[in-house]
């Protein structure tokens, strides 16, 4: 974390280095690598439609910032949990609309699509085989629908800094079941239901930084949670850190590098419930200590990753500024709080975007993803 604090500080004190032209869009690293959400304000009457695609495999346990062996997690001397998950992939697919009515103000809406897998393995099914899987589960659907004004609160040579002001909705489920060995149907833990439940508060600050051949910036964002879904709990509140710098490699082509920091607390259950009481939630579970998952004081950790992405734009004629992205995770650092998290290894994000114009001309604008 100190690592990205000083990325980000690097960045404010390159501003000066910039020249006095001003900052634009219209390059290809005039927009963030592309892992970056909400980074650029439109100018007045600007529309973009955007699609996004996010793939995050997750394998093993933690202690800390530990490795812990499968077997070590379901051993009566070692973690005394009956089911311990070895693999979760995860894709997000993100349909977002944008439109500035005024050149200071930009809406965003955003609309994910999410598919989750889950593998599993045994206190008995590792004694009779340490490599076999004893069962997967699987949820997917429509994830928790986002709203954000974006604010353009200062512009300086080739800087610039914006707020953002969203909220997302519980349009997605904290009621996916599948089958497994405790009986058909059972309700699955919180990292594979698709949305919170709750209206979560979603402010974000970025500042943005150009030269005639680098670009740079940094971003803050947080998520906190307004009140309990109807499952009586809520998810615990996120904050977040990036800051990154790319090169122009060609007019259509520039390569960044982003540090990106996260912390995120634990599941907080509704007051006055306490585990083993009807209403607490996944209360079997946690009184038979099943499977950490479902364990709302083990959620809680923190992470940083180190990512390398590739912007591509096109610079002129028909169809001067589209865009495609993407940025890949090539090493992570995770702490859990408690002693077990699911670890996040690797994570990749792509982008392609038309930007049209409400007079359906394509056009270079700015952006905010």
């Amino acid at each position: 974390m100190k690592r990205l604090l000083l990325g980000a500080a690097l960045a404010v004190l390159l501003a000066p280095l910039a020249a006095s032209q001003p900052w634009t869009s219209h390059r290809p690293d005039g927009h963030a690598p592309i892992g970056v959400m909400g980074d650029h304000t439109h100018d007045a009457q600007e529309v973009m439609v955007s699609l996004r695609s996010m793939w995050m495999p997750m394998s093993g346990s933690r202690l800390g910032t530990d490795a812990i062996a499968d077997a070590d997690v379901v051993a009566p001397e070692g973690q005394n949990f009956l089911v311990t998950p070895t693999e979760m992939p995860m894709r997000m697919d993100m349909l977002g609309v944008m439109y500035a009515p005024v050149r200071r103000v930009t809406f965003m809406a955003m609309l994910p699509l999410v598919t989750m897998d889950m593998d599993h393995r045994s206190r008995m099914s590792i004694a009779t085989d340490p490599e076999a899987i004893a069962f997967s589960t699987s949820s997917s659907g429509l994830g928790d629908v986002s709203a954000t004004a974006f604010v353009l609160l200062a512009e300086t040579g080739r800087s610039r800094a914006h707020v953002g002001l969203g909220a997302s909705f519980p349009t997605g489920s904290v009621d996916q079941t599948d089958d497994t060995p405790m009986g058909e149907d059972q309700l699955l833990p919180y990292p594979m239901q698709t949305g919170s439940g709750t209206v979560d508060f979603q402010p974000s600050l970025t500042y943005l930084g150009q030269s005639d051949r680098f670009g740079w910036g940094a971003q803050a964002r947080g998520t906190v949670r307004l009140g309990e879904n109807d499952r009586s709990y809520a998810l615990g509140n996120r904050a977040g850190l990036t800051g990154w710098a790319s090169v122009l490699l060609t007019d259509a082509f520039s390569l960044s590098t982003r540090l990106d920091g996260q912390a995120w607390d634990n599941v907080t259950v509704a007051d006055g419930l306490e585990a083993g009481e009807a209403g607490f939630p996944y209360g079997m579970g946690v009184a038979n200590r099943l499977v950490p998952t479902v364990f709302p004081d083990l959620r809680a950790g923190e992470r940083v990753d180190l990512s390398v992405g590739l912007n591509a734009m096109v610079p002129s004629g028909a169809l001067d500024g589209l865009r495609a992205a993407v940025e890949v995770g090539v090493q992570s650092v995770q702490r859990a709080r408690r002693h077990h998290r699911i670890q996040a290894h690797r994570e990749v994000d792509a982008l392609a975007r038309p930007q049209v114009r409400e007079d359906g001309r394509d056009e270079p604008v700015g952006d905010a993803h």
